[in-house]
């Protein structure tokens, strides 16, 4: 696996383990509130929502990247 091919792999799996947490994090704020934690639920929220900013980012970088080339095999 060529370097790019890691790199676009790596930022592929965190942006799939950012989506995946902030989705539980959403739920467990959910749940807090639910129980009468208020403040501590906003708190939860306030830390999704910085979160939550970085994945365009995140995604336009996975975007930009274009797809390696192979290059053609060798025949001896």
């Amino acid at each position: 696996m060529s370097e790019k091919e890691s790199i676009t792999t790596l930022l592929t799996l965190l942006d799939t383990r950012q989506a995946r947490l902030a989705a539980a994090c959403k739920e467990i704020a959910d749940w807090v509130d639910h129980q009468g934690g208020h403040p501590t639920a906003l708190r939860i929220r306030d830390r999704l929502n910085e979160v939550e900013r970085d994945a365009p980012l995140i995604r336009n970088t996975l975007s930009s990247l274009k797809p390696v080339d192979r290059p053609l095999p060798r025949f001896r």
